[in-house]
């Protein structure tokens, strides 16, 4: 099999979950890993165990000149990604999305190996549209309730998430914050995706001080860019409770550890916070690809797993944001009703079913996918 994909992690680590239940599966699966040269998914590949090719595909629409030498790259990483179906002969192909997905499944589909792509939002992009015509299958994390592909292609898995993040909705516990002495306790995941978001952590600079004196603890992922400027602007803050950092490898562990997240609305991160049955105060970024990030927060909003707040609303007045925050943190009976409703739209069992709906595609004898217990879940 070969996954494609890369960019970012909304889009690498549903892959990474894929890979790792077929190998649970099928321990004599062969995975190819076919991502960008730009993005973090090389390493986050090789941590995984998985085989490495890379593309030169990056983004060319909407660049003006610098369209050009790109699809000129986009070309080139078709040719190779022709290559690497010659060479590594897969029986299926899965695209998460990103541009060297797009290069991988057309040349699966170019070369005639069966190919499907994975929709992690509720508002496909440009490429997965055009892609889901060429495909055989289109796996979605949500409903396609805009009619935008294909009902008897379509098949609702889930976004699946890493096992580790899965097993946390088993034995999610109840968070919450205590008024008084126990306020210390109050736990503040920050997050930007896997890059970071610089808006995230400008407000965070701004607002930090005064958090970390209404009894809050902090754990801050800036994104690695950005992280030495943060650290340099919190300096003499308690460092002891405010914990900066480039990038959270143990994302499991971050979950469970915190009370509430700060972050933005991409899809994998809402599947992983419904799955640890976390609260969240949902920041989309206002240039997300067809503004998909607000559409998927309100979809969290509605459940009542989480709240909006549009980063127009504190960019110019930081003390917004810590209000929002202390809010949220200081209402234990909010908190709990958000966790109840984070976990009712989690699908812990995403992964298998995206994994056994593949293996139906490569062996059609393959037996159905157990989705018991998660038939009515959202995320």
């Amino acid at each position: 099999m070969i996954l494609t994909t890369g960019g970012t992690g909304g889009h690498i680590f549903p892959a990474l979950a894929l890979a790792g239940e077929m190998r649970r599966l099928r321990p004599e699966a062969r995975i190819l890993f076919l991502g960008g040269r730009q993005g973090p998914e090389a390493g986050l590949a090789r941590e995984a165990g998985l085989e490495f090719a890379s593309l030169p595909a990056r983004g060319f629409l909407g660049r003006g000149l610098a369209a050009v030498p790109a699809a000129w790259d986009m070309a080139r990483s078709l040719l190779l990604a022709l290559r690497h179906m010659r060479r590594f002969c897969p029986g299926l192909v899965v695209g998460f999305g990103g541009y060297a997905a797009f290069a991988g499944v057309l040349a699966a589909v170019v070369s005639g190996v069966p190919a499907a792509i994975h929709e992690q939002n509720s508002l496909p992009g440009l490429s997965n549209r055009i892609l889901a015509r060429l495909v055989r299958t289109v796996f979605l994390s949500l409903p396609d309730t805009g009619g935008f592909f294909d009902a008897r292609k379509t098949v609702l898995t889930g976004n699946p998430v890493r096992p580790e993040i899965a097993a946390l909705h088993g034995r999610a516990e109840r968070r919450t914050c205590e008024a008084g002495k126990e306020r210390s306790r109050c736990r503040l995941l920050v997050l930007g995706g896997s890059q970071g978001a610089r808006a995230i952590n400008n407000a965070m600079i701004a607002i930090a001080g005064d958090l970390l004196k209404a009894g809050l603890e902090i754990v801050l992922q800036t994104g690695r860019d950005d992280c030495e400027r943060v650290r340099e602007s919190c300096l003499g803050l308690d460092a002891e409770k405010l914990d900066i950092r480039p990038f959270i490898d143990d994302m499991a562990a971050a979950y469970a550890w915190a009370d509430l997240a700060l972050c933005r609305a991409g899809a994998s991160t809402l599947a992983e916070l419904c799955a640890a049955g976390l609260p969240s105060l949902l920041v989309p970024y206002p240039h997300a690809a067809n503004d998909h990030q607000r559409l998927n927060a309100a979809t969290l909003e509605k459940a009542g797993a989480a709240r909006v707040l549009e980063q127009a609303v504190f960019s110019g007045a930081p003390d917004r944001l810590s209000a929002a925050l202390l809010s949220l943190l200081q209402d234990g009976k909010k908190l709990r009703s958000m966790t109840e409703a984070a976990l009712s739209l989690a699908r812990p069992l995403a992964a298998r079913s995206l994994a056994e709906a593949a293996l139906r595609m490569i062996s059609p004898d393959a037996p159905e996918p157990d989705n018991q217990g998660a038939a009515d879940a959202q995320c």
